[in-house]
Parts: structure tokens; C-alpha cells; sequence
């Protein structure tokens, strides 16, 4: 007599899954094992507890919390809700950066309500993506989950966009109303939904630019919702499984965790007009879902909302990019917010110049010493094992004994000095000082193009293997510097985005005490004042009664490569440039700000060979 074998455990039975579900989207498909929770709070700290599953997209791991699959009766569904998992790996969002521009899209027409609404209605969007091609192409019987849904979700009271949302899909997958949406459906719901619908498949191979409009259908009855107070039914149901996709891994893994790229505004964001206006003509509104409501009314919604013309316009007010739009400082540190990275305002600040600056980055100039030196090959010495590998002379170890025994038989090269043939360069370090006087803007809300100029001064600089020196200063005795020359990115950005927004004095205590013990054998430095016509208070008196044409001419002397002043000017023959010239200080002027980023990029060609 042969005894059945006992059930495997709920865990190995989804982990025997979870190769199959990697197959449903490429053979090739490769990402670590699925994290399993076998209670709520177990999953709460991962942000877990009430959800059936979700995917971080920081280090995409898929999370499941098998409490809430018992509890819901979806043990059998391993297939689906994984493979529906890796679909936001693979295909919507599929990372990070492309995770904010789709709420950043969404956030743009999602106006006046809940501030976590864009995260829910982003939601909405991958799942119905997702879902349609894996119910389509990839044989994953997704509709068997949602008719789960339609048992577990309330039987009275389900929210506007849940019915909208469930009517899509029948319509995707031409079922009968009332297979997966619930009861109440209007005819007006009915025709949005088969809008979506048509959107979903118009836009699966580049979803970004439909995420706009999806958002804009959805407006009226996320906004009825919150009016009725009625808690979304996607949500009760534990399906909101990119809400915590920008959650960090661990204390201070957030600053790690910010996605490159965007600072700039992807044209998709925009939702410009394309040919989907076109896809909405008549005969071909009239194709799917047909029997459905009335064509009249379907025909006529489809023009009113798919066009979306009143609220998918293009910003009128933008900072422009190299390429294209740029955010402001405050919508990238709001968008970063939204993805749940806890930040402080100005390390967003500091990063978002930081990002602006390096498509600029330049090297930064460097002189000419007497003569280079080479390496020359003197011996060898003893090699340990606490020494980097690479030091290893593995040959010359041999040579001495075939027996390899660290640090007794392992040697590595000693090297010397010789004269070159080709001239040393120096780099020259950069002493730089950026106005944040009450009539300069706050980097950490509008773009400053001050900052943003001294940002790309000082990456070059660091670049080239220079050290700098930033001070932000503003009224007297009101400044902020790092104290010296350094090579402290972090640090030397943190002080070039700062704002203290006061009077204007500029810090000649700072400039005389960087030059006034500065030996001949230090690196040459070059001073560089970004500012507007207040810079004139150079030629006032330090706190110690020092006139400030002689402590300009100290800092000429003892940095030995020169002052430049790049100003803001609206009147070209300001007085004070004169007396600026006669000292040998060069005076730049930009008739705008955005001309400061130019200056920056032209600096080293302008000023060295």
C-alpha cells in the first residue's frame, strides 16, 4: 500500500513556482529568491504588514507575505502574483528613476488631492499593464486572481475607481460585465473604462507617455472618492505593492539610493499630443466593448477625455537644460520625497546641482612644472600579506623560491624617481566665492545659476586633482567656508548650495587669512567671485581696518593665478570694474544668470593654455 506524500510547505510550494514564473517573462530572466513573511509582523518592518505581496525596486526584491495569502485564500495563485511581481522588475515601472518620472508625470494633473494619490493611481497603471500581457501572452491566468478579488472585496461600497479599474480589464480581455467588476458600474464608468482599455494596449510599448492620461481619466473618480470618503478597495485588498518601491535597505542607505537623471524632465512626462486621438476615431472606439452603453455616449467621452487637452498642457514656466526642460529644485526634492527616500532638504539640494553640473564638468587647468618624473625599478622588498595584491612581484617571488610563503619568500618591486622627458603639470587649486545675499535666489527652491556655476568650477577642479576652497558669504560677518583647501566633494557642495539670504559684504577676513600665510611651495590658486554689482564691497574695510584694495592685492601675490569676478551686470560700464582692472583682476560680465553656467564651461579655454 503506497502512502500519499504530506503537502509540501506553502513557502517551498512558492519557491517551486518562482523559476516558472521567470520563465513566463524571459528564460533569461535573472533575479534573487522571493523574501517570505510568515506573519504580519514579521512583515511590518518591511512595510508588508496587510499586503499580499510587493517589489522593492532599490535592490528589486520581491516580498510575500504568505499570512495574508492564507487569509485571503490565495495559496494557489503562486504563479500569477509572482510573476506579477517581476513584471514591475522587467516591465513597469522597472527601476527607480523610471518609477519618479512616472509620478512625477502623474503628479502634474492629479491636482488637488491626496498628496499619496499619485502613488495609487501609478499603481493602477503598471498592474493593468503587467496584467494584460501576462493574461495575453505569457499564459499566466491572471483573471482567475481577480475573480478571487471580486469575492474577497466588500459587497457594498466599493470605490468608483475600483469599479473603472476591473471594467478595464473585461474589456481587455473581453469578458462579461460583471465577471470582474462589481455591481453599480454606470455607463459613464463603462466608457472610461473602455478608454483605459484602449490606452493600455496604445501605449504598452511606451507606457511612460500614456501615464498622464490614464491619470487624467481617473481624476474624477479618485477625487468623488475622496469627497465620499471611501477607502480605496485596491488598497483594502492588500494589492498596493509599489508603495514602498524607494524604501531604503537600512539607516542610511537613502542618499545611496537616489536614482540619477532626474533632474531633467523626460518629454514623456509631458504627455504631448500624439496619434492616440487618432486611435479614438470612431470606428475604432466602436470595435471592442461595443455592445456595451451607448455609443453615443462612449464616442463623445472618448473625445472629451482622451484628448486631454486642458490638462495634459506643457509647463509654461521651466528651467532649461542642456537637453531639454529641467526641474526646479524644489519639484526634484518633492519628487525624491515621494519616493519615500528620507532626505534632509539640502543633501536633495546638494545632489541636485551635483547632477546638473556634471554634463558640464571640463578639465580644469593646470601648469606646467619644470619636468615630469618616472618611475625607475630599484629592487625589491619584502611582501607581506596584509599588502594589496597587486604590489605582488609574483616573478620576482619565484625567481628566489618556488615556494610561496607570505612574507618570507614573497617580494614586491621598489621604485624610485627619475627625470622625465615630458614637462609636469600642477593643477592650480580653486578659491571660490559665491554671493548669497537676500537679492540671489534659494538653491534649494529655485535654480540658482551661481550655485550651479560654482558646482561645476568645483567638480572640475576635483577632477583635475585640485583642492578648493568654497565660501558662501552674504552680510559682514555672515558666511559659511570650508576653511581651506580641500578635496571634500560632499563638503565643498554643501557650501556652494547653502543660502543665508542676508546683506551683502563679502568676507574679506576669509580672503585674508587663506593668502596671508601662504608659502611660495603650496600649489597656485586662482579666485573666483560669483556675484552681482554688491561684489564692489571688496574695496571696503576687513574687521581689522585693512583696506580691501591691499588685501585683494596680497591674495593676487600669494595665489599667483589670478582673480576673476563673474557678475551679474545690467549696466556695462559699472564703476567699480575699473578700479577691479587696475589691480589685474579680470571682471566677467553676464547680462543674465544663465550666462554664469556658460562663464563656468568657457573658464579654463579663456584663462590657460
Amino acid at each position: 500500500m503506497t502512502t500519499a506524500a504530506a503537502p509540501l510547505p506553502l513557502q517551498d510550494r512558492w519557491l517551486q513556482a518562482w523559476p516558472v514564473a521567470l520563465e513566463r517573462w524571459s528564460r533569461y530572466t535573472q533575479i534573487r529568491d522571493p523574501l517570505f513573511f510568515a506573519t504580519d509582523k514579521a512583515a511590518r518592518p518591511y512595510g508588508m504588514s496587510g499586503e499580499i505581496a510587493a517589489i522593492r525596486l532599490i535592490d528589486q526584491l520581491v516580498m510575500v507575505n504568505l499570512n495574508q495569502v492564507q487569509g485571503r485564500k490565495l495559496t494557489e495563485y503562486a504563479l500569477a502574483i509572482l510573476a506579477h511581481e517581476i513584471g514591475h522588475h522587467i516591465y513597469v515601472p522597472g527601476n527607480l528613476t523610471d518609477h519618479a518620472r512616472m509620478l512625477a508625470a502623474m503628479k502634474r494633473v492629479l491636482f488637488d488631492l491626496h498628496p499619496d494619490t499619485p502613488h495609487l493611481v501609478a499603481n493602477f497603471y503598471g498592474d493593468l499593464m503587467i496584467n494584460d500581457r501576462l493574461q495575453r501572452r505569457a499564459d499566466v491566468d491572471i483573471c482567475a486572481v481577480y475573480k478571487r478579488f471580486k469575492e474577497l472585496a466588500p459587497p457594498s461600497g466599493a470605490s468608483q475607481v475600483w469599479m473603472v479599474y476591473t471594467r478595464a480589464y473585461e474589456h481587455l480581455w473581453r469578458l462579461t460585465p460583471g465577471t470582474l467588476a462589481p455591481d453599480g458600474v454606470t455607463g459613464e464608468m463603462n466608457a472610461d473604462a473602455l478608454l483605459i482599455s484602449r490606452l493600455i494596449r496604445h501605449y504598452a510599448g511606451e507606457w511612460l507617455r500614456g501615464a498622464r492620461r490614464f491619470a487624467a481619466i481617473l481624476y474624477p473618480y479618485l477625487k468623488e472618492d475622496e469627497q465620499a470618503r471611501r477607502t480605496q478597495t485596491f488598497r483594502q485588498l492588500g494589492l498596493d505593492d509599489t508603495k514602498g518601491a524607494g524604501r531604503a535597505t537600512g539607516k542610511g542607505d537613502d542618499a545611496d539610493a537616489v536614482p540619477d537623471g532626474l533632474t531633467e524632465i523626460d518629454p514623456s512626462e509631458l504627455g504631448d499630443v500624439d496619434d492616440f486621438e487618432d486611435a479614438l476615431a470612431d470606428e475604432f472606439v466602436e470595435g471592442e466593448g461595443a455592445e456595451e452603453g451607448s455609443g453615443k455616449d462612449r464616442k463623445g467621452r472618448a473625445r472629451r477625455q482622451g484628448a486631454g487637452k486642458q490638462l495634459n498642457t506643457e509647463p509654461q514656466k521651466e528651467g532649461r537644460g542642456r537637453k531639454g526642460n529641467c526641474r526646479e529644485p524644489f519639484d526634484y526634492g518633492e519628487l525624491l520625497k515621494s519616493l519615500g527616500l528620507d532626505l534632509s532638504q539640502h543633501e536633495i539640494t546638494t545632489r541636485y546641482y551635483r547632477e546638473r553640473a556634471l554634463p558640464n564638468l571640463i578639465p580644469f587647468p593646470s601648469r606646467k612644472a619644470p619636468q615630469a618624473k618616472e618611475p625607475l625599478a630599484e629592487g625589491y622588498e619584502t611582501w607581506d600579506a596584509g599588502e594589496a595584491i597587486e604590489t605582488l612581484d609574483v616573478f620576482g617571488t619565484l625567481v628566489q623560491s618556488p615556494v610561496l610563503v607570505p612574507g618570507i619568500t614573497t617580494v614586491q618591486r621598489v621604485y624610485g624617481e627619475t627625470p622625465g622627458s615630458d614637462p609636469a603639470k600642477t593643477p592650480i587649486d580653486l578659491d571660490i566665492y559665491i554671493d548669497s545675499s537676500g537679492s540671489m535666489p534659494n538653491p534649494a527652491i529655485n535654480i540658482s545659476y551661481l550655485a550651479l556655476a560654482g558646482a561645476i568650477l568645483g567638480l572640475s577642479a576635483l577632477r583635475m586633482g585640485a583642492k578648493v576652497q568654497a565660501t558662501l558669504w552674504s552680510g559682514a560677518g555672515q558666511f559659511e567656508t570650508t576653511g581651506g583647501f580641500i578635496r571634500d566633494e560632499k563638503r565643498i557642495l554643501g557650501t556652494l548650495t547653502g543660502s543665508i539670504n542676508g546683506g551683502t559684504a563679502f568676507p574679506l577676513n576669509v580672503l585674508r587669512e587663506t593668502y596671508r600665510n601662504r608659502k611660495p611651495t603650496d600649489s597656485p590658486a586662482h579666485i573666483v567671485v560669483i556675484s552681482d554689482d554688491g561684489v564692489d564691497t571688496m574695496f571696503a574695510k576687513d574687521d581689522k581696518g585693512n583696506q580691501g584694495e591691499e588685501i585683494i592685492q596680497l591674495a593676487l601675490e600669494k595665489g599667483r593665478a589670478g582673480m576673476t569676478l563673474a557678475l551679474n551686470l545690467w549696466n556695462p560700464k559699472w564703476a567699480a570694474g575699473e578700479r577691479f582692472k587696475k589691480l589685474g583682476v579680470r571682471v566677467h560680465r553676464c547680462s543674465t544668470m544663465e550666462e554664469l553656467v556658460e562663464f563656468a564651461r568657457a573658464f579654463v579655454r579663456e584663462n590657460y593654455e
